[in-house]
């Protein structure tokens, strides 16, 4: 669906308390200060909306850089330098690290606000590349590790859980395009990625809500993570992860799967965690 301009701009009208049968002054056509840069910025062709979207993107415009530069880190450390990624304004919070807003948002625009440099400029760094592991000083100081003194734990999204699973079970089938797959990702016989899922605004799947999909009639600024015993019966129950499992045993030995040879339990666990992890287990998993 496109948009296009009407050759003839109309002019439009203050209604006088609201009411459009009381037209009063002419709305002069300007994109307002607070998008615009600092200043007002009078509309001079169509209908304003190519001026729009270049104030918004100009680089004079300091708060463009700042949402997506926010928005970035939030992708990559689970927390947003501002907590409240749509919201800007006066009521919301200060962020904890304004100097370092700034200068991701000065080096974004220095680099033609190429997202791409700006992934490797935080994936690049030492604060990034820390491990999750526990350091009792820095939680005296800071408990809820506000100033990042180590990498957060990170949930798997549901898309991506579910992806995995069809990867390590070598289930995953390419998708070369067209229309959405309109099946259940609960379904078996569903091996696409789960991005490629028809997303149905009035009816959205149930295994999309437990585990805490955002509504798509919404813009959602980050995606709320609860914690319910639906999720736990999804992975204990549900036909789509017992038929990855299955498949997972394929990659035993013939003889083991039709338990030929005897005491093979150490060897299949090697097997499988190999498959699964890339590792050995340890010695207390192997128990």
């Amino acid at each position: 669906m496109m948009i296009q301009d009407r050759k003839l701009v109309l002019a439009s009208h203050i209604f006088k308390r609201g009411d459009p049968d009381s037209p009063g002054a002419i709305a002069p056509r300007i994109i307002p200060a607070l998008l615009g840069g600092g200043s007002p910025m009078p509309i001079k062709s169509g209908s304003g909306r190519l001026e729009l979207a270049r104030a918004i993107a100009s680089p004079e415009n300091p708060l463009t850089a700042r949402v997506i530069v926010n928005r970035i880190w939030a992708w990559h450390f689970g927390s947003p330098l501002v907590d409240t990624p749509s919201d800007f304004g006066m009521r919301s919070q200060a962020p904890e690290h304004i100097e370092m807003l700034d200068y991701l948002a000065s080096a974004f625009l220095k680099s033609g606000s190429s997202i791409k440099q700006l992934h490797r400029l935080i994936l690049g760094s030492a604060t990034w590349q820390q491990s999750s592991l526990d350091r009792s000083v820095c939680r005296v100081v800071d408990p809820e590790n506000r100033l990042y003194w180590r990498m957060n734990r990170r949930r798997l999204t549901f898309e991506t859980s579910r992806d995995v699973m069809l990867q390590v079970s070598d289930q995953l089938q390419e998708f070369s395009g067209g229309p959405p797959v309109r099946q259940s990702p609960d379904d078996p016989a569903n091996k696409v990625r789960t991005l490629y899922n028809y997303i149905d605004r009035e009816n959205l799947e149930n295994v999309f809500r437990v585990f805490d999909f955002p509504s798509p009639d919404i813009s959602s600024p980050h995606r709320v993570e609860t914690t319910v015993p639906q999720q736990t019966l999804f992975l204990l129950n549900s036909p789509f992860v017992i038929a990855q499992a299955a498949a997972i045993t394929q990659w035993l030995p013939s003889s083991a799967q039709k338990n030929l040879i005897p005491n093979q339990t150490q060897s299949n666990l090697k097997t499988l965690f190999q498959k699964i992890y890339q590792r050995h287990p340890t010695s207390e998993e192997m128990k």
